[in-house]
């Protein structure tokens, strides 16, 4: 599986998590510790791809590029929150994030979804000899 696919699983789910929790109203502080091992790997694996790989990216536009840093800037800040999280055994750094960032946040995460998803890589022959 490759780096963007794992970033547009990431969001996607990001998207379908704040969409269940505003219809349930739940509360970030009782969610289990599963989902947070599974963006503190997944995540990781994902930021470095998108630094690694971002000489690669074929943009369509100054604002894919600008959209693929603030993909980039987002999950690694995600990264450390959860594991910061597990390293604490607590979900109360979440509080701050009440019901009405779900909104938001349901847009920008299927917003970034869909980028990653719509991201390709140019091949090695399409890049000129350096």
């Amino acid at each position: 599986m490759t780096f963007w696919k794992v970033v547009a699983i990431i969001y996607t789910a990001g998207t379908v998590a704040h969409v269940l929790r505003l219809a349930a109203r739940f509360e970030l502080e009782d969610m289990p510790f599963f989902p947070d091992w599974g963006l503190a790997i997944l995540g990781s694996y994902g930021v470095t791809g998108l630094v690694a790989f971002s000489g690669q990216v074929e943009y369509r536009g100054n604002w894919e590029k600008m959209t693929h840093w603030l993909i980039t800037g987002h999950l690694l800040i995600s990264v450390v929150v959860h594991i910061w999280i597990l390293a604490v055994r607590s979900h109360e750094v979440l509080s701050v994030f009440g019901f009405g960032y779900s909104y938001f946040a349901v847009l920008y995460f299927a917003f970034f979804a869909w980028r990653s998803w719509t991201m390709r890589l140019e091949s090695a022959h399409d890049r000129p000899i350096r």
